[in-house]
């Protein structure tokens, strides 16, 4: 068998069961372990496997969940940068915090990783972004994997009550839409009470929305305005939007 095809056979193995021994590849790919410990020293030059005693895992970044990015995590993102820069700034050394699901929070814990912070979350698509950030003191949120065309989340009765035993200083919350007299909402109710759990663990809510969300209403209420300290968003909303937030005592930040 040639090596790029004993390389697809081992990344195969490996997505599957997560982990290899050197003995076992050697005998199903019927070659020595000498030729299966170079196979693998090159996997892990293409930093697609860690090498451990005796095999190899598949590393986290390289699973399937790391290139998801639909377009809808993709649209908008200019606007979604910006804001994550700025949320960033909002962060100070040794806090902690919990980044809830979505593409504005993925973004901003891209930006993490020059200062100590603690983060707790339920995204695994954010637990790839922070896996490798030393800086970073990861928690993740246990629970029902929840699985769709754009993320992986971590939710259910498991997750709630994970949350029960943690105070955050900030949480970063995101949302589908956001209405002056519906509040904040999503589309997928199952969803709805681990958010509720994210606030209700925190001291101080900021919600991550970019302009399209506001003015808008989606499947089931996740919550008041009152339950949000800080909005930040992009310079595309409307002052008259803006205006109409700030006189219900709501503080907007816009970049």
């Amino acid at each position: 068998m040639i090596q790029k095809r004993r390389l697809d056979t081992i990344m195969g193995i490996l997505k599957d069961e997560g982990m290899v021994d050197v003995k076992t590849l050697s005998q199903r790919l019927e070659v020595t372990e000498k030729t299966v410990r170079l196979d693998l020293k090159e996997l892990e030059n293409q930093n697609l496997v860690e090498r451990v005693h005796g095999g190899a895992v598949l590393k986290i970044q390289t699973m399937s969940l790391n290139s998801r990015k639909s377009s809808r995590r993709l649209s908008h993102l200019e606007q979604k940068q910006r804001i994550a820069r700025r949320a960033l700034t909002l962060i100070r050394e040794d806090d902690v915090i919990l980044l809830d699901d979505g593409s504005t929070t993925q973004e901003l814990a891209n930006l993490l990783g020059d200062f100590r912070v603690t983060v707790l979350t339920n995204d695994l698509l954010i637990v790839n972004e922070l896996m490798y950030k030393p800086n970073v003191t990861l928690y993740i949120i246990g629970g029902l994997v929840r699985r769709d065309s754009d993320s992986y989340i971590v939710t259910g009765e498991d997750a709630i009550q994970f949350l029960k035993k943690y105070r955050v200083s900030k949480l970063f919350l995101g949302t589908s839409t956001v209405d002056t007299k519906e509040g904040l909402m999503i589309f997928n109710y199952g969803d709805n009470f681990t958010k509720r759990a994210f606030i209700d663990a925190a001291d101080q809510v900021i919600c991550l929305a970019d302009s399209s969300k506001f003015e808008r209403t989606a499947f089931t209420k996740v919550a008041q305005l009152d339950d949000v300290d800080t909005f930040v968003t992009d310079s595309g909303l409307d002052q008259d939007v803006i205006e109409r937030y700030e006189g219900l005592g709501k503080k907007i930040i816009v970049v």
